[in-house]
């Protein structure tokens, strides 16, 4: 509108003109001066007033120009000031989330993230002319101070308890899970294959980068036999060695771990065992304890290691569960005391369910068994539906426990991958519910609440918890639950070394 006003205005200059110019022509052809006259003060004021209305329409322009200005100047700020506002906000929220983390575990880095985002808010608070955050000038001093002290006493606790570093190896027929610490961030998963290869074989075949992470390339020589663990046994055709018993191969994995976490000297160990029957378990024990204890000298890498194993605890699979969730911070008031109810363990494994019975914190031994019915059941129903599949492949192992959408296995010499997704909610259904009729056909009377763990029992656990809840069972996910069996056997070494 703005344009075409001027455009309306000279076109309406140009007709008064026209106008104007009609009228004197006329007048000159006729005697009546007078009407010439009054014809030419007719087009005179209509100019006055054409060019009058040309100068407010210009003067109304630049005022609604200067207001649009305004405007859209002020809509920018206000959209500005509202990021800001919105910005502090998730800054504020962030410290208060920090706040609760500092107030959990004071460490040094949540300190510096602390501070850093202070700053942060109070630049944006000072933009804003709002009052910024005060922090006592001795609140990081004396924080920094307490996190000292926390993590000396914890180094002392956890990594050294008593003079002794503790290793815990959790035997997993999947992999090994393996820690020096309660920290589950530390726990270490090791592929459970292994190979026994000659060292020449070894040494010839092993390409050692020492940048990448030794994980991928895990190797050791021990009384003249050369060893391949992990990934790199698998490239050597080793399978994870379902049927066979937990004993086997179970000293190398401990040197393996300790190799991992470059421990030397004097160490303690603490492992687990499936309980298929007592006398089963006291001989494999004591077979454990005479392997695993003493000294041992290997080349772990190329690099020489001396160890000296003074103390070896074994522990039914499962129970660490249970000692990892009852060290936890209760949730809620109503959260168990599972030091005082009867409760029941359940750890889903690769190769069994180990069924425990716990009365008042006390292993109740004749009740408790450990069953042949684990996850290498279900990859062989999944390995079924896929033509050349191996149940026992890691990278078919992997895509099963991915997310929904993400679930895609390609067996060797295959041209396309499978989408396990179009068979496998089936076959879950029909998996959990075998797993809850065995767990409820051999669940004690008087148990209250059942602890989940394990790999198998995080990845049925939704549904798994849903028909424990119709039995009226209170069930309790161990978290989490692929390291809570290594984080409490940790706990139970910590615990027996000061008893001692």
């Amino acid at each position: 509108m703005i344009f075409i006003i001027p455009l309306v205005f000279g076109a309406l200059g140009a007709a008064v003109g026209a106008v104007a110019g009609a009228f004197t022509a006329h007048a000159a052809g006729e005697k009546d001066r007078q009407a010439a006259k009054h014809h030419r003060e007719v087009a005179n004021e209509l100019t006055d007033k054409y060019a009058n209305l040309e100068k407010k329409y210009y003067e109304f322009a630049d005022e609604s120009k200067r207001q649009i200005n305004d405007l859209t100047r002020q809509h920018v700020l206000d959209e500005v000031e509202k990021d800001c506002l919105r910005l502090a906000v998730r800054l504020q929220q962030n410290l208060i989330s920090l706040m609760w983390e500092i107030d959990r575990e004071p460490t040094t880095d949540a300190l510096n993230r602390f501070q850093a985002a202070v700053e942060q808010t109070n630049q944006v608070l000072y933009q804003l002319k709002e009052e910024l955050i005060i922090v006592p000038n001795d609140y990081y001093a004396s924080l920094l101070t307490a996190t000292a002290a926390t993590r000396k006493i914890n180094t002392i606790k956890s990594n050294d308890a008593g003079g002794k570093t503790i290793l815990s190896v959790d035997l997993g027929r999947t992999s090994t899970k393996t820690c020096v610490s309660r920290e589950p961030g530390n726990v270490v998963f090791v592929p459970a294959n292994v190979k026994q290869i000659s060292i020449e074989q070894l040494r010839g075949g092993v390409l050692e980068v020492r940048a990448i992470d030794p994980l991928i390339n895990l190797w050791l020589e021990y009384q003249g036999n050369g060893y391949a663990l992990g990934q790199l046994a698998a490239d050597f055709g080793a399978n994870l060695g379902i049927g066979q018993s937990k004993v086997e191969a179970a000293l190398v994995k401990v040197l393996a771990s300790a190799g991992y976490f470059k421990l030397r000297d004097d160490i303690s160990v603490v492992l687990g065992l499936p309980f298929l029957s007592l006398e089963q378990f006291e001989n494999e024990k004591a077979y454990l304890i005479s392997q695993v204890g003493g000294p041992h000298v290997l080349n772990f890498r190329g690099e020489s290691v001396s160890l000296n194993v003074s103390k070896v605890w074994v522990m039914p699979e499962g129970y660490g569960s249970l000692l990892w969730s009852e060290a936890q911070p209760k949730k809620s008031p109503g959260s168990p005391d599972f030091t005082k109810i009867s409760v029941a363990i359940v750890d889903i494994g690769h190769q069994t369910v180990d069924l425990l019975m716990v009365d008042n914190f006390r292993f109740i031994k004749y009740l408790s068994k450990s069953e042949d019915f684990g996850m290498n059941k279900f990859y062989e129903l999944v390995a079924a539906e896929i033509d050349g599949a191996d149940n026992q492949s890691l990278a078919l192992i992997s895509a099963v426990n991915k997310p929904r959408g993400e679930r895609y296995y390609r067996p060797k010499s295959a041209t396309k991958p499978t989408n396990l997704d179009d068979f496998l909610p089936n076959l879950i259904e029909m998996f959990y519910r075998e797993i809850c009729s065995r767990v409820l056909a051999w669940l004690p009377e008087r148990v209250t609440d059942v602890i989940i763990t394990g790999g198998g029992g995080e990845f049925f656990w939704d549904d798994i918890q849903r028909l424990l809840k119709e039995a009226k069972i209170y069930a309790h996910l161990a978290a989490p639950s692929r390291q809570a069996n290594a984080l409490g056997q940790y706990i139970y070494a910590e615990g027996a070394i000061r008893r001692y």
